[in-house]
């Protein structure tokens, strides 16, 4: 009982921290969840410009978002880019360039043959000349242009924790309200434990399958390491994010891009929502939890 109340405390602390301006204010009954959800820029502003990109991080960053995501990966010769998949198909033209190296797997290119590619022309013709950004670039971009809204970074492959945590340290980014971490991979996340200093959100990502089998039992086995699940959109029920707020685990959900999806996550009390579309959310006015009974 020590230990859960404690739990609870602390990530009351940590919400208060975290949230912008405004959002702070919580409730006695809950102290461990925000009275109102978060709003996620889903790999930036992704439903307005490419994804990853500069530009995208720029939007999101205008239309307000309280944390804007970056998946990380690294290249062949060790640098962070912000990219989501792991081969380079999809959201850029190294088909074209490098007509010879399928399947094109970011970690057998060096950061100089990635910057060659264009990152932005296959959403539409107005962002060609988009580049692969660095972790780096997006900070010192974020930093130049006096951006607050903190980062929410997904390791997407084992072994980068270590690097990540330099970098943004680096940058004096590594404390609570700067930046969160989220991944597939509880090993990832536990590297991340001994390497952050504590108060920094550690969100466990839940896939569909796996969400369709979840009980309590998982959500014990996730609170001993981390202190949220991510979930999809269509995994959410009220009686599971209850659950995960029984855990003391605060609940984050992918990706909400419906204006009545969001009311209807709103009124199951979720605390964090990722979008394409961080300008959609901030046009409903009220948002708030209801009592839980």
């Amino acid at each position: 009982m020590r230990r859960t109340a404690a739990l609870r405390q602390w990530l009351h602390v940590l919400w208060l921290l975290c949230l912008p301006l405004g959002l702070a204010a919580s409730t006695a009954a809950q102290p461990s969840v925000a009275p109102k959800p978060i709003i996620i820029a889903h790999r930036g502003a992704s439903g307005h410009a490419p994804e990853h990109t500069l530009t995208s991080y720029r939007l999101a960053a205008r239309m307000q978002a309280d944390y804007i995501e970056v998946d990380v990966r690294a290249t062949q010769d060790g640098k962070l880019v912000a990219l989501h998949d792991a081969t380079l198909a999809r959201t850029t033209n190294a088909e074209t360039v490098y007509p010879r190296r399928s399947p094109w797997q970011v970690s057998d290119f060096s950061i100089r043959e990635l910057k060659k590619l264009d990152a932005g022309s296959w959403l539409a013709p107005r962002f060609a000349g988009e580049r692969v950004p660095t972790l780096d670039e997006v900070i010192q971009m974020l930093k130049a242009e006096r951006v607050e809204a903190p980062l929410y970074i997904e390791t997407k492959q084992p072994g980068i924790e270590k690097a990540v945590a330099h970098l943004l340290q680096s940058h004096h980014m590594l404390r609570p309200g700067r930046v969160m971490f989220q991944s597939f991979s509880r090993k990832s996340l536990e590297a991340l434990r001994r390497l952050i200093p504590r108060g920094i959100p550690l969100i466990q990502l839940i896939d569909g399958r796996e969400a369709q089998h979840w009980d309590d039992q998982r959500l014990r086995q996730i609170a001993a390491y981390a202190d949220g699940i991510g979930l999809p959109l269509s995994a959410v029920t009220k009686e599971r994010v209850r659950a995960a707020h029984r855990r003391g685990l605060i609940v984050h959900v992918y990706t909400v891009n419906a204006t009545h999806d969001l009311a209807r996550l709103c009124a199951m009390g979720v605390d964090g929502i990722f979008t394409d579309y961080p300008d959609r959310p901030a046009r409903i006015a009220a948002c708030r939890r209801p009592p839980d009974h």
